[in-house]
């Protein structure tokens, strides 16, 4: 910026409230020769104090403006001063162009901090979330898996049961086979007179014991039968259950991918108001 007067700083000093009032933000105005600040009007938000007489510290942004004579732009985090800011700094010079001193306006930063913060709670929540889900669907997925090995070992479990009808027929059959042979010899002893006595006493024991058989044959059918009933229910328990299994896994994923997603825009909508 040339000037043309001398005492342009002090005009500056004038005008400096004007500018601020004239415009649509809340901004911090400073003035400095090139040693020291004149002048310094605070935002509602940030008030640096009293600046005016004070020296422009070495490595600030008017500090670079006087020395490079250029434009200089800083950010500065609210550990410097209490809270976050953004400073651009003009260098003011004479007709010869040389710099006679600087102004800077600076713009709070509060409402960008707290956008970050926020854009860093939900980054952290909806990794957080997503890790759990992540982990709700594995384990539905194992939970579904055990599922089918369960199935298939209820239908083989089902399917043993049902070999036993095969050999408690034979059983059942030589029980009443022995009922047969007994009940000959029974006969054949009861003609033999004294004789067939002895004989008589093992067709009857044979008899008794084929009548047990046969007896616990049907025992143990009732028995494989209730068993079998309940195998069978367990079957259909467990397919409805490994059903909802795999539409919960399924569910899961969808919703784990949907969070990644949000932690990709949380994570976009970060990168912005950094």
């Amino acid at each position: 910026m040339l000037l043309s007067e001398d005492n342009v700083l002090d005009q500056l000093v004038e005008i400096a409230p004007i500018i601020q009032g004239m415009l649509p933000m809340d901004f911090m105005i400073g003035i400095s020769d090139k040693e020291k600040y004149i002048y310094y009007i605070p935002s509602s938000e940030i008030d640096l104090g009293d600046l005016a007489g004070k020296p422009v510290p070495e490595g600030g942004g008017m500090y670079k403006a006087i020395t490079t004579g250029e434009v200089t732009e800083v950010v500065l985090d609210k550990e410097v001063y209490g809270v976050s800011f953004k400073s651009r700094s003009i260098p003011l010079k004479d007709k010869k162009g040389d710099v006679i001193g600087a102004i800077f306006i600076g713009l709070g930063l509060k409402g960008k901090d707290e956008a970050n913060q926020i854009a860093q709670l939900v980054v952290s929540s909806t990794q957080q979330t997503s890790a759990t889900i992540e982990e709700l669907a594995s384990s539905a997925q194992q939970l579904a898996n055990s599922q089918d090995i369960l199935k298939i070992q209820v239908e083989e479990i089902i399917a043993q049961v049902k070999k036993t009808d095969t050999i408690l027929g034979f059983i059942n059959e030589v029980a009443n086979t022995s009922n047969l042979l007994g009940l000959n010899a029974a006969i054949e002893a009861a003609r033999a007179g004294e004789y067939g006595k002895g004989f008589s006493v093992v067709a009857d024991e044979i008899r008794k014991m084929s009548v047990k058989s046969a007896q616990s044959v049907k025992e143990i059918k009732d028995i494989l039968a209730t068993i079998n009933n309940n195998a069978m229910t367990m079957a259909e328990k467990v397919i409805d259950t490994a059903a909802l299994s795999e539409e919960q896994a399924a569910a899961t994923q969808e919703i784990s991918a949907a969070m990644q997603e949000l932690t990709i825009s949380a994570e976009k909508i970060q990168k912005i108001v950094e």
